[in-house]
């Protein structure tokens, strides 16, 4: 009993050891994740298949070192799989574990005394495990700490930056051409608007996150910062807005609501302190989902949402709670102890905060759910609803966008309502600003603020829902509200673009703008100017007139075209209803337009073998995008 007892000890101190590398080192994973989570996971997973071994060395007794080596084989397979085929993992796995069995092969294997105090102190982990405070609660640590920070002190305000993921133009400011209710109640912004330089609408670089946001953050066009679509990686070489207030002295802080913003795309570069803490743990669970089903014992035999609910059940039963608050709550509540830090100390600081609520799914919170939409949802036929309590889901998004495309009847009007509770998301934000900027008032030093969004979202027009499928105007056109210390108010006639963000900001800081960015500073007599949106299937192109041409890229990466265009005359076409091809000769400014901005594309340059990561891919997996239909393909 007493050798069996310690063959006990070493086979699972073997299994665990591997565990603890497994779910430390993450192979194959491009970000680790919850670390000491899936330390435990994998030693659980490793420790279930051990036990069934214990019972045949009962009757069966092997020495110690080699059971340690036995434990060694059964850890070996799931760290395997991250390089071979499940087969080969297992049956690599099962020789080595095999080989340790043979009596002519010698074996050698830590002392008793490790296996005993190594196993005891790997189960003491995992009771303690479910109490500990979660091991990471941000992709994006912070890089720098203000005690140590040694930079010259500038003279400059403090500028703020605010985005809101997936928020057209014109829930903002109203919009003529927009048939219904197009604006929600913002009582805040539309106060600060008196004090404000604004436009009906700015126009983004994309109808992605990852390229919107990209546009504002580097000054720089669509052609110049290289990035098509949520797929690709920003260029670390590029200008980033945060990195030039870093060298000039500014404290950098950030918060932001999606993980393509965070480390896993490199956005985390310059902030001295950067929060993705407000997307909470349960996505990182969902981003995990891959590395859980296809790397551990439990993925073998369960499916990948049963692997990924074992997870969630064994180390964060409160993770649901979290549901329970708005996201713009969580946004407001980290952008506030970031406040109080930067208040704290001397220095001017770069702020920026990023909310994501009006993107799909819809489900906006008890203050403001139903205030708009509540009259519409008993005319809405019941197939559009969810149930009672229920979030309108991206796939409940999509399957409207099916009915629309097939003529249902009863398609329009569900449409209207959706759009009235995204519009409900739209006014809670608007209430959490409110709050974040009573803080900065109360400070009482001068601060410059720019109110903006990375794309739009899509309502039935031309039949399409949702974003990321259309080069349509309302997938591009944003707001922008810019007010604060040395800002002249006023309406600008011709829209600013997304690349016109850096500049603006950092003109106002005083602080020179690098000759490598594309945009223009914002001033009253701003000029139209041409203007290119891309994404992995099309490029849009838009002249100082209003002439825009439309069409996809021949094979993603090439300048060439294939399939239909669409010229279209915004001027007197705004909602962008007739293509002037065949009917009208391309004009040749046009034309040469579109070629000389072609001629810029730095996509191929800048993407050239970046391959898209396993912790990329499962942001995009849990946001929704990784199958999303789009009609263009």
């Amino acid at each position: 009993m007493r050798n069996w007892t310690r063959s006990g000890f070493a086979l699972l101190f073997g299994s665990g050891l591997l565990a603890l590398v497994q779910g430390g080192w993450q192979p194959s994973q491009g970000t680790p994740l919850l670390q000491r989570e899936i330390m435990g996971f994998a030693l659980l997973n490793n420790w279930a298949v051990c036990f069934p071994i214990l019972g045949l060395i009962f009757f069966r007794p092997i020495p110690p070192p080699r059971a340690f080596w036995l434990g060694i084989g059964v850890g070996a397979c799931p760290l395997l799989l991250a390089w071979l085929h499940p087969a080969a993992a297992l049956s690599s796995g099962a020789t080595l574990a095999l080989l340790s069995l043979w009596p002519k092969v010698p074996v050698l294997a830590p002392p008793n005394w490790i296996h005993k105090i190594g196993a005891g102190g790997m189960l003491a982990f995992l009771l303690l495990l479910p109490w500990l405070p979660t091991s990471s609660t941000t992709l994006s640590p912070n890089h720098y700490q203000a005690a140590d920070d040694t930079r010259p002190l500038p003279q400059g305000v403090d500028v703020f930056l605010i985005s809101v993921d997936t928020l057209r133009a014109d829930a903002i400011v109203d919009d003529p051409h927009t048939p219904g209710d197009s604006t929600a109640p913002t009582p805040f912004l539309d106060a600060k608007r008196h004090q404000s330089l604004w436009a009906d609408y700015a126009l983004s670089s994309s109808n992605q996150t990852l390229p919107g946001h990209l546009g504002m953050l580097t000054g720089s066009n669509a052609m110049q910062h290289g990035v098509r679509s949520n797929r690709d990686l920003p260029d670390p070489n590029l200008p980033y807005l945060a990195t030039i207030f870093q060298q000039a002295g500014w404290h950098t802080s950030g918060v932001i609501a999606n993980a393509l913003l965070s480390a896993v795309t490199g956005l985390d570069r310059g902030y001295d302190v950067y929060s993705d803490q407000p997307i909470g743990v349960g996505v990182y669970a969902v981003m995990l989902t891959p590395f859980l089903k296809n790397q551990s014992w439990a993925g073998l035999f369960l499916s990948a949402d049963h692997t990924r609910l074992l997870f969630q059940r064994l180390f964060f039963r409160h993770q649901p709670e979290l549901k329970n608050i708005p996201l713009a709550d969580r946004v407001r509540d980290v952008a506030l102890q970031q406040l109080d830090a930067n208040y704290a100390q001397p220095r001017p600081f770069f702020q920026f905060i990023h909310f994501m609520d009006p993107h799909t799914a819809y489900r906006p919170p008890a203050a403001t759910r139903g205030t708009l939409s509540s009259e519409l949802k008993s005319k809405v036929a019941a197939k559009f609803l969810p149930p009672v309590g229920a979030e309108i889901s991206v796939e409940m998004v999509r399957e409207l966008q099916k009915s629309l495309q097939q003529g249902d009847a009863d398609a329009p009007l569900a449409a209207r309502y959706y759009h009235q509770v995204y519009l409900e998301e739209v006014a809670y934000v608007d209430q959490q600003l409110q709050t974040i900027f009573e803080r900065a008032d109360a400070s009482g030093r001068p601060y410059v603020v720019l109110f903006t969004g990375d794309h739009g979202e899509q309502f039935a027009e031309h039949q399409y829902m949702d974003h990321a499928n259309s080069m349509y105007e309302k997938n591009l056109e944003v707001p922008f509200q810019l007010w604060g210390f040395g800002v002249v108010p006023g309406h600008l006639e011709n829209p600013p673009h997304s690349a016109d963000v850096a500049p603006t900001l950092l003109q106002l800081a005083g602080i020179p703008i690098p000759k490598e960015m594309t945009g223009q500073v914002v001033k009253q007599n701003l000029p139209a100017r041409a203007h290119v949106a891309v994404d992995a299937v099309e490029v849009a192109i838009r002249s100082a007139d209003g002439q825009k041409w439309v069409q996809a890229w021949k094979r993603i990466g090439e300048n060439d075209f294939s399939g239909s265009a669409r010229w279209v005359d915004l001027a007197n076409d705004p909602q962008e209803q007739m293509n002037l091809l065949g009917s009208a000769a391309l004009n040749p400014n046009l034309q040469n337009l579109i070629e000389r901005i072609l001629d810029n594309d730095t996509w191929q340059q800048r993407q050239s073998g970046h391959a898209l990561s396993a912790s990329q891919q499962a942001a995009l997996g849990a946001l929704g995008y990784a199958n999303q239909d789009d009609d263009r393909l």
